[in-house]
């Protein structure tokens, strides 16, 4: 009986000592070393501001530039601006001028199989308008808020929500489209609607250092992984 007693404690202590053992291991975080710097032109279609431009086919088409950082992982950033071609809007406006300067942030998905990618986007604007306001036609009321006959110029910061995809039809180079529309504080001192507009060019990127290797130091807690990004 006392033999049997020492077995069994001997057995328990055994167990308890090997399951004691056993530890959950997780998965280590990985950063890419490097990620991509791109810089983008082409042409934009935009309505400039919905509720005053209210004729059909009067769109202004503007230069469009943007710089892009980051696709290596989800998500990358993009700093944007757009110079508009004058425009008018008879009898009310001529000699329109706009510009828009935007940051965007995209959410990148990759088609299977092909170098092709769709993203959402959001992000913030600055919208100016300006040109000769006559006040004739006057169906907006404006006349309270701007002289007629003299040059009146409106600033608002718009929500860009939207959508692109992009092409790559070299290694470093690629085609691009974008849908926009921007939410704003109109005249009405509502939140609607300012302005639609779509965009098309082409894009080369180079490859640079990523920001977790820019903040990095030889002693990282964060280790990289070896694997380059996708081109």
């Amino acid at each position: 009986m006392f033999r049997l007693i020492i077995h069994i404690s001997f057995v328990f202590l055994f167990l308890q000592n090997t399951f004691g053992q056993v530890r959950t291991i997780r998965p280590v975080k990985t950063h890419p070393r490097y990620t991509k710097l791109a810089f983008g032109g082409g042409l934009t279609r935009s309505v400039l501001f919905l509720s005053r431009n209210v004729k059909d086919n009067n769109d202004a088409i503007g230069y469009h530039g943007s710089v892009l950082y980051g696709g290596s992982k989800l998500l990358r950033g993009s700093l944007e601006y757009t110079y508009y071609r004058k425009i008018n809007i008879e009898p009310t406006w001529y000699n329109i001028k706009a510009s828009t300067i935007e940051f965007n942030i995209h959410i990148m998905t990759k088609f299977k199989k092909s170098k092709t990618y769709f993203y959402p986007l959001v992000g913030l604007s600055y919208n100016s308008f300006s040109g000769y306001f006559t006040g004739k036609d006057d169906f907006q009321n404006l006349h309270d808020k701007y002289q007629k006959n003299q040059i009146a110029v409106t600033k608002w910061i718009g929500v860009n929500v939207g959508a692109g995809f992009e092409k790559y039809f070299i290694k470093r180079a690629s085609v691009y489209g974008e849908y926009k529309m921007r939410v704003g504080n109109s005249q009405e001192k509502q939140i609607n609607i300012m302005d639609v507009c779509f965009s098309i060019g082409v894009r080369g990127y180079l490859r640079v250092p990523s920001i977790y290797k820019l903040v990095s130091t030889t002693k990282s807690r964060y280790p990289f992984e070896s694997k380059e990004p996708e081109d």
